[in-house]
C-alpha cells in the first residue's frame, strides 16, 4: 500500500482489488444477524461512485450488487433489479363519429380481431408496415390506420355497416385518382364500381387492394369514403391453398401420399386415350402417306419396298418402347367433397410471393404447388350466389384441400400460402 500525495491534499488509500473483495466480504459477515455490527461502510457509499452490477433481466426482486465508497473501498449491498416497462400500442377503443366516414375510408373488424393480426397481415406485404404509436399502424410510406375505434348501434345504422363489425380502424392515405372505369373494369370486380367517375390509382389503389385482401381473411369489410360502398368478403370463399417449398416431389411419389387419404386420385395425363395421344395418330398419319404416296407411283421395286417396310417397323418398335419423361410441371386430380374435384399443380416459379420474401431457401429453386378447388369439375369458382348446398359442399372441399396440403408439407416442408398470399397454419392432428 502506497500513500499519494498532491496539491490537494492526501488521496485515499490505494488498495488491491483482492483486498477489496476480502473488505466486502467481511462487511457482508457484519451485515449477518449472527455478527450484527457496524454499517458505516454501507452508508458511506457515495452516488457519484456508486456502481450496480446487477441484471436487469433478474428474478430475485433483491439482488446482489457492488459498490465503491469515497474511500475506494468494494462493498456488497443488496440492490433492487428494476423492471422493463412494456411498450403501449393501442389505447382505449373510443366511439367513432359517422360523419369520419365521408372523408375516410374505414376498415371495419369484429370486435375479437386483435391489432397483432393486423400487424402481422401488413408486415406481410410491406417492408417499412409497424408501429409508430399507440393505435397509429403504418401500412406503407404515408398509408396509415388509426383505431380500434367503438362502432356502436348508432354508428352502424349512419354508416351502414354490418352488426358484426364492432370496430373501425380509419385510414389515412393520400387520394389519388384516375381515369373512369372502363367496362371490362367494372365487370371485373366491386371495387371499380364504387368509383364510377375517376378510379383510384397509386398508393390509395394499392393500399385498398390490400385491404380488402386482409378484409377476407379477418372476417371485416371495408367501407368507401364518400360513396359508403360496403366491400365484404365472405371468408369461407378462400379454399384454394399453395404451398412453395426449395423439394421437388415426383409425379409417382406424390400420387402414392395422395392415394393414402384419396384413392380415386390419378395423374392428368392418364385421361388422355391412347388413340388420342399424338404419337399413334401420327402413325396414323404416316400409314395413310404411305398408302396415297404408292397410289400415285405405281409399282415399286422389290428393294426399295423391303427397305421402306423395315424402316416402317422400326419407327413402330420405337414408339412402341417406354420412355422416360422430362417434365417441368405435372397434375394430380382427384374427387372432392361431394360433387366437387381437387388439383394439385407442380411446377417452378422464377421468385417467391412477398410473405416468403425473409425465407432463407428462397434463393435457390422455388417449387409451386397449386391446390386449387373446382367446383362441379370446371375451372369457374363462383364468389357469391352459392346455395346451402354449394356451401356446404365448398366447406367439405376446404378440408379436403388443407388435408391434401398437409400431405405435401409432410413431404417436401415449405409453407403454406392461402388465396390472398397470407401464411396459413395448418392444424396438426
Amino acid at each position: 500500500m502506497t500513500e499519494a500525495t498532491g496539491p490537494g491534499g492526501n488521496f485515499p488509500t490505494r488498495r488491491s482489488m483482492k483486498e477489496r473483495m476480502e473488505r466486502a466480504q467481511e462487511l457482508k459477515r457484519r451485515q449477518d444477524p449472527a455478527h450484527r455490527g457496524d454499517s458505516a461502510a454501507e452508508q458511506s457509499l457515495h452516488t457519484l461512485t456508486h456502481t450496480n452490477l446487477t441484471a436487469v433481466t433478474g428474478l430475485d426482486p433483491l439482488d446482489t450488487s457492488f459498490g465503491v465508497d469515497h474511500t475506494g473501498q468494494l462493498a456488497q449491498i443488496p440492490a433492487t433489479a428494476s423492471i422493463a416497462a412494456n411498450l403501449t400500442i393501442l389505447e382505449d377503443a373510443r366511439p367513432i363519429d359517422p360523419k369520419v366516414g365521408d372523408q375516410h375510408h374505414l376498415f371495419l373488424l369484429p370486435s375479437e380481431v386483435e391489432a397483432a393480426e393486423i400487424e402481422a397481415l401488413a408486415v406481410s406485404m410491406w417492408d417499412d408496415a409497424g408501429w409508430i404509436g399507440p393505435g397509429d399502424l403504418r401500412l406503407t410510406s404515408s398509408a396509415h390506420l388509426q383505431g380500434p375505434w367503438a362502432v356502436d348501434s348508432q354508428a352502424r345504422a349512419a354508416l351502414g355497416s354490418a352488426a358484426i363489425h364492432t370496430s373501425a380502424w380509419i385510414l389515412h392515405c393520400p387520394t389519388v385518382r384516375g381515369q373512369a372505369p372502363t367496362e371490362a373494369m367494372l365487370k371485373a370486380g366491386p371495387l371499380s364500381q364504387a368509383f364510377p367517375d375517376a378510379m383510384p390509382s397509386g398508393i390509395e389503389y394499392r393500399v385498398l387492394l390490400a385491404l380488402t385482401r386482409m378484409s377476407r381473411r379477418l372476417g371485416g369489410a371495408l367501407r368507401i369514403a364518400g360513396s359508403g360502398e360496403i366491400f365484404a368478403s365472405d371468408p369461407d370463399s378462400a379454399v384454394s391453398l399453395f404451398v412453395y417449398a426449395p423439394r421437388w416431389i415426383e409425379p409417382q411419389d406424390l400420387l402414392t401420399a395422395i392415394r393414402r387419404e384419396f384413392p380415386q386420385a390419378h395423374d392428368v395425363r392418364e385421361e388422355e386415350s391412347a388413340s388420342a395421344s399424338p404419337t399413334a395418330y401420327m402413325l396414323k398419319r404416316e400409314e395413310e402417306k404411305v398408302r396415297e404416296l404408292r397410289a400415285s407411283l405405281g409399282p415399286v421395286r422389290e428393294d426399295i419396298e423391303t427397305k421402306i417396310a423395315r424402316m416402317r417397323a422400326e419407327i413402330a418398335r420405337n414408339a412402341q418402347e417406354p420412355k422416360p419423361q422430362i417434365v417441368d410441371g405435372y397434375a394430380v386430380k382427384s374427387p372432392v367433397g361431394n360433387r366437387s374435384d381437387m388439383i394439385i399443380e407442380v411446377r417452378t416459379v422464377p421468385s417467391p410471393p412477398r410473405v416468403l420474401r425473409w425465407e432463407s431457401w428462397t434463393t435457390g429453386v422455388i417449387i409451386e404447388y397449386q391446390i386449387r378447388w373446382l367446383p362441379g369439375g370446371t375451372h369457374h369458382v363462383p364468389v357469391t350466389g352459392l346455395s346451402r348446398t354449394a356451401r356446404l359442399d365448398r366447406a367439405r372441399s376446404a378440408a379436403d384441400i388443407e388435408k391434401a396440403a398437409g400431405i405435401v408439407v409432410s413431404l417436401v416442408g415449405g409453407s403454406v400460402i392461402d388465396e390472398d398470399g397470407f401464411l396459413v397454419g395448418l392444424e396438426q392432428e
